[in-house]
């Protein structure tokens, strides 16, 4: 078996999901592990890591092998599984995603999902995942050859976990139908955090989200009392609810995401920073700002460019940190994943033991999400085994929640759109449509910021 890793020079995240595979016995029988990045100093970083981790744990590691390539194609040929975490640009392109929406009065603490910077991500990105498709079409999994017996796909699966998640992975699905699922950390991260605010065992709590990457909804929370033998399920919400009454401390740093608790009636997946950036209600004035802020640093801070500022603060120290566990005796082999879902997906196709997670997919027919857009990106609970992903469909969202994603599916709608007509007026239209923007910029304003962003990136751009 041949997993590939796209984008395997980001040392911190990259490690982590290759050491996640390597904590089930079977992605370790026989399995090559493929790791490519056009930065070939982080790439030869990584892979050296991967090759003292094998050899400081022989006995374990011994049916599996890294390599390391700048060669898309050649990584990507037979491969059976292909995981992207790219950065098109880099800090860069991220820099501009920031700087010249700030010159127009809008502000975003990630800038990586919606809004000007989200799109202009998207578009950087969709053009490197064309090429990605392409080699994945050619040579990917089986390539050419017949199938098996049962007739079970002979593509690869694309598992993506570069932002934008919706535009992107509504990209790939288009160009290649079914051929990609979109992974986040948000509602596993959210559900462990609802989790603890009930104070229920990992074992004794359920929840069904759906949505939109980064605005899917908490429709259910159940949990058992942990103190009660035998107890029933319970509604966690009212129990919310009385905790928020009586001790409103409990929001910490959250003060966006609970005011949209109280405004929609249920939590959702997304850090208040983030979530700020999807909404054209806190980020239009100074005074919003300042009230709906949970921290003076962090994403939760909802000052302009906290996450871009973090990257740069890490920067100068992370490849010193990734090169001083390098240098350590001994590599401790890790027993347990973490809640990323990539290896859980992959263990389950590879041993048929089946696993529920939320992932991004196609609402094809409107049958996954039955009020929202057919042919839209959803995030919907997913159960997966040999036979593939089954997602979980018949969701209807409440109107609040239903108009809220709404807002957002029509940026990524007219992105996407944009980027396969190659169309600067269509890239001006999702912008114009974006709720935050639209809070604070006239159209004129959004127009003149738009064509100032794609001269600026019109390097990363080809075609428009």
């Amino acid at each position: 078996m041949k997993i590939t890793f796209i984008g395997a020079g980001s040392i911190v995240f990259a490690k982590k999901v290759i050491k996640d595979l390597l904590t089930f016995p079977k992605m370790r029988e026989d399995t090559l592990i493929i790791l490519e990045d056009i930065d070939k100093h982080r790439l030869d970083l990584m892979h050296a890591y991967f090759q003292k981790y094998k050899e400081d744990n022989p006995r374990l590691l011994e049916g599996v092998t890294f390599e390391a390539t700048t060669d898309q194609k050649k990584a990507i040929d037979e491969a059976k599984y292909v995981i992207s975490a790219i950065q098109v640009g880099s800090l860069d392109a991220y820099k501009l995603d920031l700087e010249i929406p700030l010159k127009h009065g809008i502000t975003q603490t990630v800038g990586d999902t919606l809004g000007p910077g989200g799109v202009f991500r998207g578009l950087r990105t969709m053009n490197a995942f064309e090429s990605i498709l392409e080699d994945i079409k050619d040579v990917g999994f089986q390539g050419g050859k017949q199938g098996n017996e049962r007739g079970f796909a002979q593509k690869p699966l694309f598992l993506n976990y570069t932002n934008p998640m919706a535009i992107n992975t509504w990209y790939c699905n288009l160009i290649m139908p079914g051929s990609t699922v979109g992974l986040c950390h948000g509602v596993q991260g959210t559900a462990n955090l609802l989790r603890m605010y009930v104070g229920a065992a990992p074992g004794e709590f359920y929840y069904l989200a759906a949505g939109i990457n980064h605005m899917a909804w908490f429709l259910e929370i159940w949990f058992k009392d942990s103190f009660t033998p035998g107890s029933d399920w319970i509604n966690a919400y009212p129990i919310l609810w009385e905790h928020f009454e009586e001790e409103p401390e409990i929001m910490g740093s959250e003060k966006v995401r609970w005011d949209m608790m109280k405004a929609t009636g249920f939590f959702m997946t997304e850090s208040s920073g983030h979530l700020s950036e999807y909404l054209p209600y806190y980020r239009k004035r100074k005074d919003l700002l300042e009230k709906f802020k949970g921290a003076d640093t962090g994403f939760d801070s909802l000052e302009h460019a906290e996450y871009y500022k973090s990257n740069i603060r890490k920067a100068s120290t992370l490849e010193e940190e990734f090169t001083e566990e390098l240098n350590k005796d001994h590599l401790s082999f890790e027993t347990n994943s973490s809640s990323e879902y990539c290896a859980h997906v992959i263990n389950a196709i590879e041993t048929n033991s089946p696993f529920r997670f939320n992932g991004n997919i196609m609402n094809h027919n409107a049958s996954f999400i039955t009020n929202l857009p057919r042919g839209c990106c959803v995030e919907v609970p997913i159960f997966v085994d040999t036979g593939g992903l089954h997602p979980e469909g018949g969701i209807s969202l409440p109107i609040q929640c239903q108009a809220l994603c709404m807002s957002n599916i029509m940026v990524q709608k007219a992105t996407v759109e944009g980027f396969l007509e190659r169309d600067k007026e269509k890239i001006y239209h999702a912008v114009m449509l974006d709720p935050n923007t639209a809070s604070i910029c006239s159209p004129g304003e959004i127009r003149e910021m738009v064509s100032e962003m794609f001269e600026s990136q019109e390097r990363w751009l080809p075609g428009f």
